[in-house]
């Protein structure tokens, strides 16, 4: 029998609890039965087949089996249950990592972290320096100035254009230095395009279809040349030029500014597509060209639109109609 002598005090003998609620529930009694005839609480029988109370008094066992009308020893847990149950809680507590193990796992989890904590800070770092570095380069490289010789150069193209009629491009170059220097500008003309006249005189690269300027400035430099296409036109027009001014490519600059130009049904001084010339408009090609104007621009026909209370483009006799 497995039980378990306590000097002076009771005989005290393992049971099985599982045991106890099968024969109980096969039986058909319920737990207050079995706790009125052992003379206990039903939280006590409750107890017994949770196996919260793994043993008991003999005499209490004795009791329960005739309650349960069964033989003690069919309710008490075997030997090999109960060495089963040693073996079992000895591995493991074998796998419990002992209190030196934790303090070890704790360190290294603190190392770890630590060492996640700075590689996200110099990251971090990393990045802000970047930033940094990327707004320098925007706040004092303006767009088209080439870094080494404070030069900029600027495209300025009417919004849009009437097909077959000319129409102008400008270029201007910006200098922070007045010393001469030599230089190539070099304007590709958009596919569909013929070049009518340039300001000053320019050549043209018939293997490129651009227009081409080889001189030398000093200070400011505004250079102009008009185009046409043909009076069936219909799209956009898109332009990309070089200044070149030595041999290395560092003193290759692009042309900034504006870079397209679509076919429409108004004057290209018309910026604004209400069809009639304002002040500002016309100021603003005063501006760029001068009273002279650009060879190829009708400039007596700009200042009529202009002096007049609006225009209407007549594509069928290629012509405007003035309103007066």
């Amino acid at each position: 029998m497995n039980e378990t002598i306590y000097p002076g005090g009771p005989v005290m003998i393992r049971i099985d609890g599982s045991k106890i609620r099968r024969i109980r529930e096969q039986k058909g009694f319920t737990q207050l039965y079995i706790a009125t005839a052992v003379a206990v609480t039903t939280d006590t029988v409750s107890r017994w087949e949770n196996k919260r109370y793994p043993t008991i008094k003999q005499e209490n066992g004795i009791k329960l089996a005739q309650a349960l009308e069964v033989e003690l020893k069919e309710i008490l847990e075997t030997e090999q249950e109960t060495d089963d149950k040693k073996t079992a809680h000895s591995e493991k507590r074998g796998k419990e990592p002992t209190q030196t193990t934790r303090e070890d796992t704790i360190k290294t989890g603190s190392s770890a972290d630590r060492s996640k904590r700075l590689i996200v800070l110099l990251c971090l770092c990393l990045c802000a320096l970047i930033a940094t570095i990327v707004i320098a380069v925007i706040i004092f490289i303006p767009p088209g100035e080439d870094k080494n010789t404070g030069i900029t150069v600027t495209r300025t193209v009417p919004p849009h254009f009437i097909p077959g009629m000319p129409f102008p491009v400008f270029i201007r170059i910006d200098r922070t230095s007045e010393e001469p220097i030599s230089m190539i500008l070099r304007d590709n003309l958009p596919p569909g395009t013929e070049l009518t006249a340039a300001l000053p005189q320019a050549s043209t690269n018939k293997n490129d279809h651009a227009v081409q300027w080889l001189s030398k400035i000093s200070g400011p430099a505004l250079f102009a040349y008009s185009l046409k296409t043909e009076k069936s036109y219909q799209g956009t027009l898109h332009f990309q030029g070089l200044l070149k001014i030595g041999i290395s490519s560092e003193s290759r600059i692009p042309v900034s500014g504006d870079n397209s130009s679509a076919s429409s049904l108004h004057h290209w001084a018309d910026t604004n597509g209400d069809n009639r010339i304002s002040d500002e408009e016309i100021l603003m090609v005063y501006d760029l060209t001068g009273p002279e104007g650009i060879t190829g621009i009708d400039m007596d026909l700009l200042e009529e639109i202009w002096l007049g209370e609006g225009y209407i483009w007549q594509p069928e006799k290629q012509t405007f109609s003035i309103i007066e």
